[in-house]
């Protein structure tokens, strides 16, 4: 469907919108306003006019994950590749779309870009804090064009926790295997003043563990720097909020975030030969790799309710974030990204076999994003419109005066530093600074059983960098519709979607035209069910040649096309002093290049070299099922949850073997076990066992080697809820 096309199947219904808008509870007394969701609650979910997921707080203290992999894999028509194994830099795919670093989905928290610099360099190395979070919303099809920038496969948003109405208090704390530890804790409530009703919540979420991968000792002489052990991971996020109900129709929240990160993490992964001997290995060499990071976040959202039917919301956003990665660049002669376990020399090195130089790069970048964000909701006749607006200033750079370091790997001595360099020079920094502005319209349309969305969105953004100046403009059309058959809902819906090229004139933009039909229950009944098929083809997609590419190294490489269905089936059985609840998620994907792809270049890292027409996208795979159930007593309750994938390609020419790594991943699937004991009133003990039969599996070979999911791991802990 052509743009002059659609805009007139929009303009037949008098109006120019966008997607979807479901029906908003625009009371300010509910635990948080309703513009943090783009679903809203599970019942909601039920006449979405689009494929949708809602996690709640009771689906995710059902295991406690603080993976954000594991949290997603609940859902259909969602694919993850783990990398470091915590879930730190997550690289998610919705329906299809290019997984790295989860750059073809638009991720928000709280309804407000997630991404330090979602225009400039989309790929940050930075994710909300899953575990402290009270749920998760899935949008997929015709009803995330109310979203950008980049929505293609699909909106996933964060939800916090809420400020409570009464005076509460939550503390839970956990030990467990590798000597891991969580605490959370919040407190809470509201006080009534002549005024209105001041709120307020403070939330502290600590996560840390030694690690479950083991350095080889490097055989440092006296006084070495390392000699051996885990890879321990850190992790703080700190939260206030403060909101202020001023009882006449007017609401005032106001958020700030920190987080801090500290993790033994590296970019180097192992060789087949290596993973097989022992997948929770790290090579001696990898020993000073380390991600540093902190974030500060804040937000200020005022709502006014106009009328019964009309309300504004405004909401002024910043964003801050900067990291170090000291890790390896280069191994003897070749760099990480060119392949540094191509030669059985560099593994050599690495793993202190061999004597060579390691060089070590700081990765010292900045993101800045400041925006302000305006949502208008108003009803005429039978129309219900949803009119909003975003503009973002956000900044990328390479902080000028980091530092390479060459060290020597010996035979004899271990590694030891032989040179550190100089600062390097401003000439060296990259910096992008990228101004949007984001319009959009939508109207739900009333026709007794049959509900329309038509609309429009609009997309200008003006890129500066250091090579240049360019600017793109772009118009995104759909239209959704569901007929509501009384217990059951056929939806319905096409859109166009786009991923933004970031600073570069070299390309376009990725545009995409999806299709989706499906229906589901939504009576009260304890059954529920929802199947969907999709199906969207994509024109001049954007691949990124490295894990860690920067925002110039990218490539148009054609098209290519996903189509699949999504099921998703849950339901309970209840007697008394019982409850057993049953739920299903199923995905098949057909994920394949439109276009023949020669070499372009000599990146281990480009998956997509050599691709051709009708091969599969790598690390999409076929099949995908996550099954769940519980027994629930009235003090006692217990779960088990097994996901299971099937096997992926890992490159674009589904090739049999390229630099000694297999062409596919094999298929593995999960057992995980929780049980909770209530000993009294607000006070449960809980434990779990993650990975329950201790499976050995790879989840992926990037970047740079294979990585092991997971072992199994067991911990305990407490809960109290006062």
């Amino acid at each position: 469907m052509n743009k002059t096309k659609a805009l007139a199947l929009c303009s037949s219904t008098a109006l120019l919108a966008v997607g979807w808008a479901y029906s908003q509870d625009k009371s300010p007394n509910a635990n948080y306003l309703n513009e943090f969701n783009v679903i809203g609650t599970k019942e909601s979910s039920k006449t979405l006019q689009g494929s949708g997921t809602v996690l709640d707080s009771s689906d995710l203290k059902a295991f406690r994950h603080s993976d954000i992999n594991e949290i997603l894999r609940q859902s259909p028509g969602v694919y993850v590749r783990p990398e470091e194994g915590y879930g730190l830099f997550p690289n998610i795919s919705l329906r299809g779309t290019d997984p790295n670093r989860s750059q073809k989905v638009t991720i928000l928290e709280d309804g407000i870009p997630a991404s330090p610099a979602p225009f400039s360099a989309p790929a940050a190395y930075y994710s909300p804090t899953a575990g402290k979070m009270a749920g998760f919303e899935i949008l997929k099809g015709s009803s995330q064009l109310k979203y950008g920038p980049n929505n293609s496969g699909g909106v996933l948003n964060y939800l916090t926790t809420p400020i409570p109405q009464e005076q509460s208090s939550y503390f839970s704390g956990s030990y467990g295997e590798f000597n891991s530890k969580t605490a959370h804790a919040y407190s809470g409530g509201t006080l009534d003043f002549a005024g209105g009703k001041l709120g307020y919540l403070l939330e502290v979420y600590d996560q840390r563990t030694d690690g479950w991968k083991t350095i080889a000792n490097d055989t440092t002489s006296s006084g070495g720097i390392y000699k051996g052990g885990n890879a321990p991971v850190y992790k703080n996020d700190l939260m206030l909020k403060l909101s202020y109900d001023f009882g006449d129709g007017n609401y005032l929240e106001f958020k700030a975030g920190k987080t801090d990160l500290d993790g033994d993490v590296s970019y180097i992964g192992l060789t087949k030969a290596d993973f097989d001997a022992n997948p929770y290995q790290r090579y001696a060499g990898t020993i000073h790799d380390n991600m540093d990071s902190d974030q500060t976040r804040y937000y200020l959202r005022y709502l006014k309710e106009i009328n019964e039917s009309t309300s504004l919301t405004t909401t002024f956003f910043s964003n801050e974030f900067n990291r170090d990665w000291y890790k390896i660049s280069k191994v003897g002669d070749d760099s990480i990204g060119a392949g540094a376990l191509r030669t059985a020399n560099n593994v050599a090195i690495l793993k202190g076999d061999a004597n060579g130089t390691i060089r070590y790069k700081h990765n010292d970048r900045s993101y800045e994003t400041k925006g302000v964000q305006a949502n208008l909701d108003f009803e005429v006749g039978n129309n219900n419109f949803d009119l909003g607006f975003r503009y973002t200033d956000d900044h990328y750079s390479y902080n000028p005066g980091y530092t390479e370091d060459d060290y020597t790997m010996s035979t004899k001595t271990g590694l030891s530093l032989a040179s550190p360099s100089a600062p390097k020079t401003k000439g060296d920094e990259t910096n992008s600074d990228s101004k949007a502005l984001e319009v959009y319209l939508i109207d739900e349309i009333s026709l007794g059983a049959l509900t329309l969305t038509p609309g429009i969105r609009y997309t200008n953004v003006d890129y500066e960098y250091n090579l240049g100046e360019t600017s793109i403009s772009d118009t995104l059309l759909g239209i959704a519709g569901s007929y509501d058959l009384g217990s059951n809902l056929i939806f319905a819906g096409v859109h166009e979607g786009h991923s933004l090229p970031g600073p570069t004139s070299s390309f376009q933009e990725e545009t995409s035209l999806g299709f989706e039909i499906g229906i589901r229950s939504k009576g009260d009944s304890s059954f529920f069910y929802e199947v969907a098929y999709f199906n969207t083809q994509f024109d001049d997609m954007i691949v990124y040649p490295s894990v860690g590419s920067g925002s110039s190294t990218k490539s148009n490489v054609g098209e290519a096309s996903t189509s699949g269905i999504e099921i998703l089936v849950g339901t309970e059985y209840k007697t008394d002093g019982l409850r057993v609840p049953l739920e299903a998620a199923f995905t098949f994907t057909n994920a394949e290049f439109g276009t023949t792809m020669s070499s372009a270049d000599d990146d281990a890292e480009n998956r997509y070299d050599n691709a051709v027409s009708g091969n599969k996208l790598p690390f999409i795979p076929d099949f995908q099922l996550n099954v769940r159930g519980g027994l629930e007593f009235e003090k006692l309750s217990t779960y088990l949850n097994y996901h299971w994938q099937d096997d992926v390609f890992v490159n674009g020419s589904n090739s049999s073997e390229i630099d000694g790594f297999a062409a596919k991943l094999p298929d593995y699937g999960v057992l995980n076990w929780s049980a909770y004991y209530e000993i009294k009133e607000g006070v449960t003990l809980f434990g779990k066992v993650t990975n329950l039969t201790d499976e050995t599996y790879a989840v992926s070979d990037l970047p740079d080697g294979y990585r092991a999911g997971a072992p199994r791991i067991a911990s305990i802990g407490m809960e109290f809820d006062f």
